[in-house]
């Protein structure tokens, strides 16, 4: 899988949902559901941008945020699963995408952010 499906399916609403699975998948909603927590609050323009990626559930959406938010977020595993580097510069991406998703960035937002993009070597050129 790659990240710009994700981000496709986040910028465009005229696409399929994303609903991949495995272990790069779950990462990237991982990084999601920490980057629209980040603020301690889910905006209801975040939550319908997760529900394009998620994957088909079996208990309810909710539920999945909850456990995804209690979910260590590894960077170092998720620059692992994606070493290259336009994979990379769509993930930094994906993740500004997110953190804009309720149209304001926050401290903890940009922090994470910028963690991000220091793990995956990622030169940011705005914030």
């Amino acid at each position: 899988m790659r990240p710009r499906e994700f981000l496709d399916a986040l910028t465009d609403p005229s696409l399929p949902r994303c609903s991949l699975t495995g272990e790069q998948a779950e990462s990237l909603r991982t990084l999601l559901v920490h980057l629209y927590f980040a603020d301690l609050d889910l905006d209801k323009r975040e939550l319908a941008q997760l529900e394009r990626v998620l994957p088909d559930l079996d208990r309810g959406i909710r539920d999945y945020i909850k456990s995804a938010a209690t979910r260590r977020l590894d960077l170092d595993r998720l620059a692992e699963l994606f070493p290259a580097p336009a994979d990379r510069d769509d993930i930094v991406t994906l993740a500004e995408h997110a953190a804009w998703g309720d149209a304001t960035l926050k401290a903890r937002e940009r922090s994470l952010i910028e963690r991000l993009a220091d793990t995956l070597g990622v030169l940011r050129t705005s914030s």
